[in-house]
């Protein structure tokens, strides 16, 4: 299966309202902002940020932003609905399961809605982890929300990894600090129940 298609098939021919993991209130994932020191002049990468309305709350306040997705149909969608603030946007279409370019700016923030439980080969997850460290800085913080140990299996058609947050931290290794968590169930669009697990860490390190 080519993915870069499915997902681009996914993007052209559904509205925004009936895919799986649309939500119309993201305060679930803002209210770990609380934790976070002002973002406003840090750099934030968001995996696979589709067409999610959790990017509006991010676009115009932040000094770049990083919008990843695996569609480019995606990412063209975000380009069109965002052309005002574009300047301080990168939009970055990659699969986060290969390595990054050297010239990617280095983030404060990782936000991963619901991506990382797509990649199910060892191999493709410890790149994703790879990536994710090199890009980020210093003291950055890293924000998950994918599908808990009591989840679904699978999700948009394809395999997932379900995740706890001592799953998360042995990927991230020692030089994360687990910051808080929550277990949290999201209601689908179709009114299904999908449990997830919320983990913010921040790196400790002094690279």
């Amino acid at each position: 299966m080519n993915l870069n298609e499915h997902w681009d098939n996914i993007f052209e021919n559904t509205k925004d309202e009936k895919l799986g993991w649309y939500e119309d209130d993201v305060n679930q994932t803002l209210k770990f902002f609380d934790f976070i020191d002002d973002f406003k002049e840090l750099t934030i990468f968001i995996t696979g940020a589709g067409t999610s309305l959790l990017v509006d709350n991010f676009v115009g306040k932040t000094k770049e932003l990083i919008l990843n997705d695996i569609s480019k149909k995606a990412l063209e969608k975000l380009e069109l609905k965002h052309q005002t603030f574009k300047d301080n946007i990168n939009f970055f279409h990659h699969d986060l399961s290969k390595k990054f370019p050297e010239n990617l700016s280095k983030s404060d923030i990782w936000i991963d809605r619901a991506v990382l439980h797509f990649l199910v080969e060892e191999k493709d997850i410890l790149k994703y982890f790879e990536n994710l460290k090199n890009s980020l800085k210093s003291n950055a913080y890293v924000l998950f929300a994918e599908f808990s140990l009591e989840g679904a299996n699978s999700c948009a058609s394809l395999p997932i990894k379900k995740y706890n947050s001592q799953e998360l931290s042995k990927y991230l290794g020692e030089d994360f600090v687990l910051i808080k968590e929550e277990n949290y169930t999201f209601i689908n669009p179709f009114g299904g129940q999908r449990p997830y697990i919320y983990a913010l860490f921040r790196r400790v390190d002094n690279q």
